[in-house]
């Protein structure tokens, strides 16, 4: 009668005797150890990392930093604002300055809200917004992710290292305004 095999309980073992399941369990036990095997003879893929620097290539996106010329030091953004307007996350803020033209009077970038695409470094005509190698910019609050013109410009001695390594071509210095205007 099939009706009664239908309110017979399931038995928990199923088709399988206790040596057949015991049988598959040792078999995916030397499974694994024959992994933990193979990976234990092969060299280790991770490093010691605060011992030792992992290697960073000029293509590197990390921390955004603004140039300054290592020649003479002046700061190169001109205040265009294409950073700005390219960034898909409007992390970006350029306040130029109004008394001069092609000055920056403010600069501000959420470190925290940047992805780190790069489009803002593509478009820089004066390479003044770059990515560094930095990495680690670990802060115990988000405002602290936050940085200002201060906190962003790089020294000259890293600007130089970074046209260097990155292989940026030197700018030339900005013409001073007594150049500029033509004597009459």
């Amino acid at each position: 009668m099939p009706e009664d095999n239908k309110n017979k309980p399931a038995t928990p073992n199923g088709d399988k005797n206790i040596f057949q399941k015991v049988a598959e369990g040792a078999g995916h036990i030397a499974i694994g150890l024959g992994t933990v095997a193979m990976q234990s003879t092969r060299d280790p893929v991770s490093t010691t990392y605060p011992d030792e620097m992992p290697t960073l290539y000029p293509t590197s996106r990390h921390r955004l930093a603004l140039n300054v010329n290592p020649i003479t030091g002046e700061h190169l953004c001109i205040a265009c604002k294409q950073c700005e307007r390219v960034c898909p996350d409007q992390c970006i803020t350029v306040i130029p300055d109004p008394t001069a033209k092609g000055k920056v009077q403010e600069f501000y970038i959420d470190q925290g809200l940047c992805m780190f695409c790069g489009l803002c470094t593509e478009v820089c005509p004066t390479d003044c917004i770059i990515n560094t190698v930095d990495f680690e910019m670990s802060e115990y609050s988000r405002e602290a992710l936050v940085y200002d013109i201060k906190k962003l410009t790089l020294k000259r001695e890293e600007s130089d290292f970074y046209f260097q390594f990155k292989g940026l071509d030197l700018p030339k210095p900005k013409k001073a305004a007594a150049e500029a205007t033509p004597a009459s």
